[in-house]
């Protein structure tokens, strides 16, 4: 038994060990990569896309939301992700939405090879043409830029949407992401997601959760803790989980949603609904997304969101 406890405790030590190192490691990359993203914004990469691409695919856009059964394939769009980026699930969540045809490319974290083509390197990223074809960036450039063009543009000047939309950006993405990341666990359990995408070498998902994870627990305990607790949204001793359902209880009752108005947008969705629902899209079928859906009053909305998106093949009630 004792040799038995001591090869645990070996075995221990080692896992935490190679955690620790690769953590520091991680972390370092972590914070080079945030100076290299500073090097060009999305508004410079935006402005230096070929207009006519870009003209082009807005108007095939635009010609999708108006006729959707006669547009044609148009320029091919492709979405550049993480699955368990919230503000990749804000575009997402547009995209499904408001049915524009696009492939999903998932890229791999650490190495980002998938955007070898692209200057930038931040996530999500539309490019429309394929190879040599023109980029749109930014989760909110995104949603903004595609609103003018499928006809809800006007949402875009409602102060009630932008304060949610807001909200989902500052507050509720930073919540999401400290419970998913509150311990070293649950932050490798986070990048279990990766195991399902073949394009992605084993050797690469190993790095990932070896380094990934102890760089997003110390970034959830180390930067967003404190940002949170200095904006007032926590206090020390505060349960997060708690917090976190307070905070979805706060947009169901802000949002005044109810068996008569289904949605923030009141028949149908809006920017503020969209937007929020791609946040939580980033934990779904983690621990925490079924723990929302079974102790607060999101539930009926996620489900009416789920059909609207695509995510359920039949009718709710069928």
């Amino acid at each position: 038994m004792a040799a038995r406890m001591s090869l645990a405790r070996k075995l221990a030590l080692g896992s935490l060990g190679t955690a620790v190192v690769g953590g520091a490691g991680g972390y370092a990359m972590y914070k080079q990569r945030l100076k290299d993203n500073k090097a060009m914004t999305a508004v410079d990469f935006n402005a230096a896309q070929d207009t006519d691409k870009i003209k082009a695919a807005m108007a095939w856009v635009q010609k999708v939301a108006r006729e959707p059964l006669t547009a044609s394939s148009g320029p091919g769009v492709e979405m550049f992700r993480y699955t368990t980026c919230p503000f990749c699930g804000k575009a997402k969540a547009f995209l499904d939405y408001h049915g524009i045809p696009h492939e999903t490319i998932e890229v791999e974290p650490m190495f980002k090879s998938q955007l070898a083509p692209s200057e930038y390197k931040k996530l999500p990223q539309l490019r429309f043409g394929g190879e040599g074809g023109a980029w749109l960036v930014d989760s909110d450039l995104i949603v903004e830029t595609l609103a003018e063009h499928v006809g809800v543009g006007a949402q875009l000047q409602d102060p009630d949407v932008q304060k949610w939309r807001s909200w989902a950006r500052e507050s509720l993405v930073r919540h999401v992401t400290l419970n998913i990341n509150k311990t070293l666990l649950g932050a490798w359990q986070g990048y279990s997601y990766i195991d399902a995408f073949d394009t992605i070498p084993f050797a690469n998902k190993l790095f990932l959760k070896v380094l990934g994870a102890p760089v997003m627990y110390l970034v959830a305990t180390k930067k967003t803790y404190p940002t949170l607790v200095k904006a007032g949204e926590l206090k020390e001793g505060d349960d997060w989980r708690t917090v976190l359902h307070e905070k979805v209880e706060y947009f169901v009752t802000g949002a005044g949603i109810d068996e008569t108005k289904p949605f923030h947008g009141g028949a149908k969705p809006d920017l503020a609904d969209l937007d929020v629902y791609g946040v939580f899209q980033s934990v779904r079928g983690h621990a925490i997304y079924e723990d929302m859906l079974q102790n607060t009053r999101i539930a009926g909305w996620m489900e009416r969101m789920d059909y609207l998106t695509g995510k359920l093949d039949k009718k709710l009630g069928a």
